[in-house]
């Protein structure tokens, strides 16, 4: 684009398809962050309930 010129339809649509292709790999990136710290949530508390039950079993015991 020459900066004294407006822009074409084919300079802006070339643009706009730059920018949503950023914000959907920015978007996939937020997401498997997400998945990831969720997954290790998940595994921490069933972790901390695995363990709970066992002290209980041998308090029983």
């Amino acid at each position: 684009m020459a900066p004294d010129t407006e822009p074409t339809d084919e300079e802006l649509h070339a643009v706009m398809v730059a920018a949503r292709d950023a914000a959907v790999r920015r978007e996939a990136i937020s997401d498997a962050w997400t998945a990831a710290r969720l997954a290790e949530a998940a595994a921490a508390v069933v972790a901390d309930r695995a363990a709970r039950e066992s002290k209980t079993c041998r308090d029983d015991g």
